[in-house]
């Protein structure tokens, strides 16, 4: 299938890739254990009162050429609207004292999710080749991105929760939001032929006046949120194909793809594992000039493109694909499937005394006691002990997170496709529906 080996129940420190958890050196290690020191000292700090955006403020307009009035297309009325707005106008320097440390520690843990909290951080050690004031400044901007974003929220909220919640913000936001998804301008599937999942972006769906810019925002966070899910050892990175059969400037969209590239370069390090840009027009070449300039060379080395669906298959199989890259309607990837019911809305605020809940909060309290100790120790004499002992401690926290996503994680429509399942006995179950990935038992990777 690839050459991913997947791991079986019991940890074990083979097959792990160089400067991942499981695999570091001593001084890798070192800055590893800074980090977490810096971290959970910052989660201490009181901040400030919040001072929340006045919904009673008039709302920007903007006139057209012919003089007519219309709502600004820029302004949002979800996205920062639980945050304080210095904390984003403001320098980071400035504005990060300024958010209480509780907000900051829950964020952080809503990016860990169900993933190592290991692997979170070292993604941003990573991404900047280990200078520890660069990672550090790098994920608490990161944080103070998520706050504004409310990133923690779309993922609680869930597909219909999240359409139910735009519309109070804004009626027609939510319908906005789920024609987006009816039309799957955005699919996942997969996987890869290196195991990874595949987010699908098929442009020629997609024209920029007909939602605004924020429901395209809260469309590609909502599709990241969610493939995260998995995204993690051993398939830590994943693939993207952006679709442009059918592509003409009418469906050229620059503001989206900044905020994509934004999105991939300084808020998801270390994530993206490979970019296919299908199908191509000449058109194109003209419009690639303008974002190659955008593009980290390493996030650049992972685009290829394919000109047609036999160069595409040798990336992804073609029971992996999409009907509107295949043009098999006999064959559809799970995704192409209809919805047997609506997927039940999640929670805006998650009730702290259910069981789970509490479990999983007490779980992170114990991981961040160990850590703090575990960080504050000098170098091991054992380093293969040291690191075997962390993905244990790993293994536990994600066992109690998994046990409480059915109530942290609103659904969406591919828990009701069965992509993504957590069975009755909290098993966090993966299923493409394909020849070389069926049902697999993904629970205790660490």
């Amino acid at each position: 299938m690839s050459s991913i080996v997947f791991p079986t129940s019991e940890i074990t420190l083979q097959h792990r890739k160089p400067a991942h958890a499981g695999n570091l050196t001593e001084s890798q290690l070192a800055s590893l254990k800074a980090f977490w020191i810096r971290l959970l000292q910052l989660f201490k700090q009181p901040g400030q009162e919040i001072i929340l955006p006045d919904p009673a403020k008039e709302k920007p307009v903007k006139k057209s050429f012919f003089g007519a009035v219309k709502e600004d297309p820029y302004y949002n009325y979800f996205l920062g609207a639980t945050s304080d707005p210095r904390w984003s106008s403001l320098p980071l320097e400035k504005a990060l004292p300024l958010i209480p440390g509780n907000l900051l520690r829950d964020t952080f843990w809503g990016l860990a999710a169900s993933n190592n909290p290991d692997s979170t951080i070292l993604r941003f050690l990573r991404a900047r080749k280990w200078d520890l004031d660069a990672s550090y400044t790098m994920l608490t901007n990161t944080l103070r991105w998520r706050l504004e974003m409310r990133a923690n929220e779309i993922a609680s909220l869930g597909q219909t929760g999240l359409i139910n919640e735009l519309e109070k913000a804004k009626p027609g936001l939510g319908v906005a939001f789920k024609n987006q998804l009816d039309l799957k301008m955005v699919t996942l599937g997969g996987p890869d032929k290196q195991a990874r999942g595949a987010c699908f972006v098929n442009v020629q769906i997609h024209h920029k006046e007909n939602q605004p810019l924020e429901v395209m925002k809260l469309l590609t966070l909502y599709m990241v949120e969610t493939s995260r899910v998995v995204c993690d050892y051993p398939m830590d990175t994943v693939c993207i194909v952006f679709n442009l059969e059918n592509f003409t400037m009418a469906n050229m969209d620059f503001d989206i793809v900044k905020f994509l590239v934004e999105c991939f370069q300084a808020y998801y390090p270390e994530t993206l594992g490979l970019a296919c840009i299908h199908k191509a027009p000449w058109v194109f070449s003209t419009i690639w000039n303008l974002i190659t300039p955008l593009l980290d060379p390493v996030v650049a080395s992972k685009i290829v493109f394919t000109k047609n669906l036999e160069e595409l298959e040798k990336f992804i199989d073609s029971d992996g694909l999409p009907v509107i890259i295949t043009g098999d309607t006999s064959k559809p990837s799970l995704d192409d499937l209809p919805l047997s019911r609506s997927p039940e809305p999640g929670y805006k605020d998650v009730p702290a005394d259910l069981p789970c809940v509490k479990q999983y909060w007490d779980t992170v309290a114990n991981y961040e006691a160990q850590t703090a100790q575990w960080a504050s120790q000098p170098a091991p004499t054992n380093l293969e002990q040291d690191l075997l002992d962390r993905l244990k401690i790993a293994q536990l926290y994600r066992l109690s997170r998994i046990k409480a996503e059915k109530v942290l994680r609103g659904e969406t429509s591919y828990h009701v496709k069965g992509l993504i399942e957590i069975d009755e006995k909290d098993r966090l179950i993966i299923n493409y529906n394909t020849r070389t990935w069926s049902q697999k038992d993904i629970t205790d990777w660490v």
